[in-house]
């Protein structure tokens, strides 16, 4: 069965063909051409056939810029040029090329070129290194002179601001200041130190904390932001103690920008878990027991 298209791309073809006959019977003079005149002509030339020899002397002969010419010409207005270059490319060997390749198969309207570039494609993926995979971190180990294990439990936003933003910001905080504990390591919930930990009879100690208020007053140019964290200490579902604190912080001016009221608010919450938690150690090592 024939079609207007097959009529047309067996001529495209046939044309290709006749081009590659003739590439091949002028290989020796188009190796001598210096480096500009392919380069020159693919970019240049009206007559497609001498663009479909250029493309075919770049991929033999790879000079600089190559790749990037014929990337460029595999929008070519001619078929046989894109085909052209999408076999010069393959010969390059260049996996940078992907992209472009990959870039011209959806919108290519010609099968041929299409098949081209898909067997262009497939020939690069082959030649491209392996991709470097990232090794694993480094599995967790509990230092050998932590005499016990702090696990951050529930964090609770009681104040009614800002919800779920603050109660990050009172998470992180008590993950960074009870960091600074002595004889301790912190934890959220990982499965390996805490198996470490019962491996080696290491007390855990569960802090839940809640941020019970957040209030803010102006007294004459002076915006006042203060904060009160509350923690209850249990092991093993046991209640062992509390722990609380508060912070004021101070924002001077008429008028204080969303972003600096924000930063006095999360500052307040840090400034009231360090006062929580600054000398709990010993505390935290009686409830251990």
């Amino acid at each position: 069965m024939s079609t207007g298209w097959s009529r047309g791309f067996g001529r495209a073809f046939g044309v290709l063909l006749g081009v590659l006959a003739i590439s091949v019977c002028v290989a020796a003079a188009a190796l001598a051409q210096t480096a500009t005149t392919p380069l020159r002509e693919l970019a240049e030339s009206s007559d497609f056939r001498v663009r479909v020899n250029a493309a075919l002397v770049l991929g033999r002969t790879a000079p600089d810029g190559a790749r990037e010419a014929l990337e460029h010409a595999l929008g070519d207005a001619h078929p046989a040029v894109r085909i052209a270059a999408a076999t010069a490319l393959a010969f390059l060997g260049d996996p940078l090329a992907l992209p472009a390749l990959e870039r011209h198969v959806p919108g290519e309207p010609s099968p041929g070129v299409a098949a081209q570039l898909h067997a262009s494609i497939e020939r690069l993926r082959q030649a491209a290194p392996p991709a470097e995979v990232e090794p694993p971190p480094p599995a967790r180990v509990l230092p050998p002179n932590v005499r016990y294990v702090v696990r951050l439990g529930t964090m609770r936003n009681g104040s009614g601001v800002r919800g779920e933003e603050l109660r990050r910001v009172l998470r992180d905080s008590t993950r960074s200041r009870a960091r600074g504990l002595r004889d301790a390591v912190v934890i959220d919930t990982d499965p390996a130190l805490l198996r470490q930990a019962a491996d080696r009879h290491l007390p855990v100690v569960t802090l839940d904390a809640n941020l019970v208020q957040l209030v803010e007053s102006r007294v004459a140019q002076t915006l006042q932001v203060q904060a009160r964290v509350e923690y209850t200490v249990r092991r093993d579902q046991t209640l062992r103690g509390t722990l609380s604190g508060g912070a004021t912080t101070f924002g001077s001016g008429p008028t204080i920008s969303d972003q600096a009221h924000r930063q006095l608010e999360e500052d307040a919450v840090d400034g009231a878990v360090q006062s929580a938690l600054r000398g709990a150690d010993q505390g935290l090592m009686v409830a251990a027991r």
